[in-house]
């Protein structure tokens, strides 16, 4: 049997409020300085198309990256 297989590329990596470093094996980002959830991260919701992530920020691209 076939399974298909789907590679997810995070946006968050592209946003200027993202930290280099983990927490508790977490990526951090402004919205999220404890650990970015899963969901946002890995999953199905896509922080591009938020109107915030959270703490009253949202995705804005790294125009340096």
């Amino acid at each position: 049997m076939n399974q298909k297989k789907s590679i997810v590329i995070p946006d968050c990596p592209c946003c200027k409020h993202f930290f280099e470093e983990k927490k508790d094996g977490k990526f951090c980002c402004s919205a999220f300085p404890d650990g970015i959830p899963d969901e946002y991260m890995w999953g199905s919701t896509f922080v591009q198309e938020l109107s915030e992530c959270n703490n009253g920020y949202k995705y804005e691209e790294d125009e340096t990256a």
